[in-house]
């Protein structure tokens, strides 16, 4: 899925699992750790942002890095894959992080830890191989939190940030997806929008105006 937030917007980011061959495989075409990002309750979905806009995300995936199964700092970066935390200093050095991590390469982006869990149905779902919204149906209702409170990590994109980047884990691979950041005026599909190209028709008859009278 797509979730498109061209004004500023806030974001949940939990932890869930990857799901069934149509979850994080299917989407990614990357292989699956077993859990996953949930954005607003949605498996990694793509997200579109524009320039100059605030996006805070509130962060669950854990806080505790002596538990390295459940502790998931949220950062954005130009890795697909991510794990920050496990790289070489030679990977460290090549990767660029837009937010998450602090001036002494200390993660930032971390909260108490909410996760939402299969059921028998999921399970069932999930080896059944069921496409992903109805084994999405079928994860529990609540995540289960931990103690503590949620995380919060404000990034706001600029003209230094690439069209694509992706939100990802620093303790471990392939647990999120890809963000698309686009200017203002810009469409989805790398046109302009409406508006825009109207103004450009508007400035261009009034400059053949001017032309002509003279």
């Amino acid at each position: 899925e797509i979730i498109t937030a061209r004004e500023d917007t806030t974001f949940q980011a939990r932890i869930g699992p990857s799901g069934n061959e149509r979850g994080y495989m299917g989407i990614t075409g990357r292989a699956a750790w077993g859990i996953a990002w949930y954005i607003n309750g949605i498996l990694i979905p793509e997200l579109v942002v524009e320039r100059n806009r605030t996006y805070t995300f509130i962060i669950e995936g854990g806080t505790d890095s002596n538990d390295l199964a459940n502790y998931h700092p949220f950062y954005i970066t130009d890795s697909i894959g991510g794990g920050r935390l496990q790289n070489n200093e030679e990977e460290r050095e090549a990767e660029i992080m837009y937010a998450g991590f602090d001036e002494n390469d200390q993660a930032t982006g971390v909260g108490r830890l909410c996760e939402l869990r299969e059921t028998a149905a999921s399970e069932i779902s999930r080896q059944g191989c069921n496409d992903l919204q109805t084994y999405i149906s079928t994860l529990e209702t609540t995540a289960s939190c931990n103690s503590g409170e949620p995380g919060t990590l404000v990034w706001t994109p600029d003209e230094n940030t690439p069209d694509i980047v992706y939100y990802q884990c620093a303790t471990h691979l392939n647990l999120g997806w890809k963000i698309r950041v686009l200017d203002e005026g810009e469409s989805i599909d790398g046109g302009t929008l409406p508006l825009a190209a109207f103004l450009m028709t508007v400035i261009f008859m009034a400059i053949v105006a001017v032309l002509f009278a003279t």
